[in-house]
């Protein structure tokens, strides 16, 4: 069997079934990216990206997908197979904002339970028009927005919302960025305004002060 001409649904529904080697390597050379990619998306907008993190984010992402035995994943792939990856990208960024939210709350010494984003399995993936995650995924963005607005000050508050997006949502790098007529900024430049804007969002998302000492240091 020639496990590269198989669709993605077909190798999810292997990996669930008896132990096939060959099945996981397969879905692994074909999701690992995406993962890592959207991992470290995510990870960008609490400012921490270490490679190292990322890695172990990727294992418990893949852990996740492979709970018991792979039954959602599978009971998903054969429901959406055109939303398989999309779902994929949501659990990988679900992991990464749970852990950050964990971690948070540890240091400042919540004692609320932590409740998982991924504990809510959706019906259909990010692609599939009307879907819940797709709706989750829409109302997150729009939060985003809305904290984003509240960054923007100056007379470039549109150059800088522009660039933000261009690098968060198109996978743009600075460089391609910068490489924009209308933008007008050097590559470094359009990380510094990235940096300003993901810092400013993170402090409202954590309810903290932009002026606490404590949490710039």
């Amino acid at each position: 069997m020639r496990y590269s001409s198989l669709s993605l649904k077909d190798v999810v529904c292997l990996c669930a079934g008896p132990r096939d080697d060959e099945a996981w390597e397969e879905f692994v050379s074909r999701v690992g990216k995406p993962i890592s990619l959207t991992i470290m998306r995510t990870a960008c907008l609490w400012d921490q990206s270490s490679r190292s993190l990322v890695d172990d984010l990727v294992q418990v992402t893949y852990l996740k997908l492979w709970e018991d035995g792979c039954c959602l994943l599978r009971d998903f792939a054969i429901q959406h197979p055109n939303a398989i990856l999309g779902y994929i990208k949501i659990t990988a960024a679900n992991t990464t904002h749970d852990y950050f939210k964990h971690r948070h709350s540890q240091s400042s010494g919540g004692d609320k339970p932590h409740v998982s984003t991924s504990d809510v399995d959706p019906a259909a993936g990010s692609e599939v028009h009307g879907s819940e995650e797709r709706i989750a995924f829409e109302i997150f963005l729009k939060e985003i927005d809305e904290r984003l607005k509240h960054c923007l000050t100056g007379p470039d508050q549109e150059r800088d919302h522009t660039i933000f997006w261009l690098y968060f949502r198109q996978g743009m790098s600075t460089k391609e960025i910068a490489s924009l007529p209308t933008i007008g900024l050097t590559a470094k430049g359009v990380g510094s305004v990235i940096e300003r804007l993901k810092y400013c969002i993170r402090e409202q998302i954590l309810g903290i002060p932009s002026d606490s000492d404590d949490d710039r240091e």
